[in-house]
C-alpha cells in the first residue's frame, strides 16, 4: 500500500466508519475498517460494518498500488485527530503486517490485519431502485415513537411504506403513533421494517437535500448516493395496520391551532414536573394546559379555534411522548379528542396519536407537626430568711 491522501477528508470518513464498527463485536474484523487502495481509479474505499448496518465511503487518494488492510477504526480515528499535516500517507511494505501513517511531523507503525472475510455491502440491481431525499426529516418525524423492547422487536422499527403517492414513515411504540410524508417521487408498492437505530446513523451522515439510490438487496435495504453507500438489515414480521386504525378513529370535536404555541404552551407547564404527566382542560376554543410536581403546579390558557363538535373536558397524557411530537412537527395543526380521549394532531406532512392517561391520584399531603417547645425552668427566688439574714447582717454592721 502507497497512498497519499486529504488527512481531513480521511479523518471525516474514518470518525463515521468508527461509528458503525462494534468495538463490542464478538469478530475482530468487524472492530474495524476495511481500507481498500484502487491504484487505477485513484480512490481510497472504506468500509465498516456491525452486522445489522454497513458503510462504505469512497475517497479521492493517489495509490501507488492495489492493496487492502483492515485497521481498528477508533484507533485510526484518534492517530489522525492528533497529527496536523495537511495529507497523509499510508504504506506497507509488501508481505509485512505493518502500516506506517505519516504526516506533518507525526510517524505511526502499527500492526493491521488482511481483508480476508470482511463482508462487502450487496448491491441491489440498478433497475430495482428509486430515488429517495429528506432522510433526516423523515428521522426526526417517526423515530421518537419506536420503542427498544425485546420482547416486541417490532415496535424499534421505521415501518417505510413505498406507495403510488410517494413515501410515507410509520412510528409506532404502544402509547403513540406517527404518520409522515416523505418524498412523493419514491413511488412504489412495498413495505419496509427499517430498525430506528440504522435510521438515525443514515440520517447523521446526510442532509434533506442529498438523493439516494434505494433498493433492496437480500436482507438489505441499500442507500447509494456518489461517494458513499450504506446498508441496513431489514426486520421480518406483521406490522400493524395503521390505516385501518386512523380510518377508524372518529373525533368527538377539533380545534385549529398551531404547533409552535402547542409546544410553548407544553414547555411552560411541563417545568414542574418533565416526566410527569399534563391535564389538557377544554372549554370551547381554550384549553388550559396543567401540571402539578412535588414543588408546586403550573397552568396557563391557550386559545384555538374550534372546528367541529362541542370541545369540552379534561384529558391526561405524558408529556414526555407530546412533547417529543411536538419537537417534530410544524406549522398549523387540527387537534382532535376521539373516544377514550385519544388526541390526534394532523399538520400537512404528518398525522400523529397518543392514547390518553388516568388521572395521577391524588398526593397525600403530608403535615408535619412542629415539636412543643420545653417549658423553661423558673429561676429559684431567694427566700425571704436569707434576704433578713442580710438585711439584720447590715444592720448590725452598721
Amino acid at each position: 500500500m502507497n497512498i497519499t491522501i486529504n488527512r481531513a477528508e480521511l479523518l471525516s470518513a474514518v470518525q463515521k466508519a468508527s461509528a458503525i464498527a462494534s468495538e463490542d463485536a464478538p469478530l475482530e474484523p468487524l472492530k474495524g475498517v476495511l481500507l481498500e487502495a484502487d491504484a487505477a481509479a485513484g480512490t481510497l474505499t472504506l468500509t465498516a460494518t456491525n452486522i445489522e448496518t454497513s458503510l462504505e465511503q469512497k475517497l479521492a487518494c493517489t495509490a501507488g498500488e492495489d492493496d487492502a488492510v483492515v485497521m481498528n477504526a477508533k484507533l485510526l480515528a484518534g492517530m489522525l485527530g492528533l497529527m496536523s499535516g495537511e495529507t497523509a500517507q499510508l504504506r506497507r511494505k509488501p508481505g509485512t503486517r505493518v502500516l506506517t501513517l505519516n504526516s506533518g511531523e507525526t510517524v505511526y507503525n502499527w500492526s493491521i490485519g488482511e481483508r480476508g472475510e470482511f463482508p462487502k455491502i450487496e448491491l441491489p440491481f440498478p433497475e430495482d431502485t428509486v430515488k429517495l431525499s429528506g432522510i433526516p426529516s423523515m428521522a426526526r418525524q417517526t423515530m421518537f415513537a419506536t420503542k427498544e423492547d425485546k420482547d416486541r422487536p417490532l415496535m424499534r422499527c421505521v415501518n417505510l411504506m413505498f406507495t403510488q403517492e410517494g413515501l410515507k414513515g410509520v412510528g409506532y411504540n404502544g402509547r403513540c403513533l406517527v404518520t409522515a410524508k416523505g418524498d412523493d417521487k419514491s413511488t412504489g408498492n412495498i413495505s419496509l421494517l427499517l430498525p430506528a437505530n440504522s435510521l438515525e446513523k443514515l440520517a447523521g451522515l446526510c442532509s434533506d437535500g442529498d438523493e439516494f439510490y434505494v433498493g433492496v438487496a437480500g436482507r438489505f435495504l441499500v442507500f447509494q448516493r456518489p461517494g458513499l453507500t450504506f446498508g441496513a438489515m431489514l426486520m421480518e414480521g406483521d406490522y400493524m395496520d395503521t390505516d385501518r386504525l386512523m380510518n377508524n378513529i372518529r373525533n368527538q370535536f377539533t380545534l385549529l391551532t398551531d404547533v409552535a404555541d402547542l409546544r410553548r404552551t407544553l414547555k411552560t407547564v411541563a417545568a414542574v414536573d418533565p416526566k410527569g404527566r399534563v391535564k389538557l382542560a377544554f372549554d370551547g376554543g381554550r384549553i388550559t394546559f396543567s401540571c402539578k410536581g412535588e414543588l408546586g403546579a403550573a397552568s396557563e390558557q391557550l386559545d384555538t379555534v374550534p372546528l367541529t363538535g362541542t370541545p369540552w373536558g379534561e384529558y391526561w397524557y405524558l408529556i414526555e411522548d407530546l412533547t417529543a411530537c411536538l419537537r417534530s412537527l410544524s406549522g398549523t395543526a387540527t387537534l382532535g379528542i376521539a373516544q377514550a380521549g385519544m388526541l390526534d394532531l394532523s399538520t400537512e406532512g404528518a398525522y400523529y396519536m397518543q392514547t390518553a392517561m388516568r388521572e395521577p391520584a391524588a398526593t397525600p399531603v403530608v403535615v408535619q407537626e412542629t415539636p412543643k417547645a420545653k417549658p423553661e425552668k423558673a429561676a429559684k427566688a431567694k427566700s425571704p430568711k436569707a434576704k433578713s439574714s442580710k438585711a439584720k447582717t447590715v444592720k448590725k454592721a452598721a
